[in-house]
């Protein structure tokens, strides 16, 4: 076997790598994006309960829920939905 045969021999080896981990890099980065979007999900509280303002365990730590109770004397125009 001569050198110039051994090199290719290598650098086809290293072809099919190459062209193997580039095929993977997809369904890698599909995988990545839902594993990271499923954490931001699990670390959010629903914040649209009625009632007043309470504390609600989340696994990031106690987080305020709750909506703001408007007093009597405040104006309509001013609460929020």
């Amino acid at each position: 076997m001569t050198a110039t045969q051994s090199t290719q021999r290598h650098g086809a080896t290293l072809w099919r790598a190459v062209h193997r981990a580039a095929a993977a890099l997809p369904a890698i980065h599909d995988q990545q994006g839902l594993m990271w979007e499923l954490v931001w999900q699990s670390n959010r509280v629903p914040v649209d309960r009625d009632g007043p303002l309470a504390w609600t365990p989340s696994p990031d730590g106690p987080r305020l829920t709750g909506r703001h109770l408007a007093s009597p004397d405040e104006p309509q125009a001013a609460r929020r939905p």
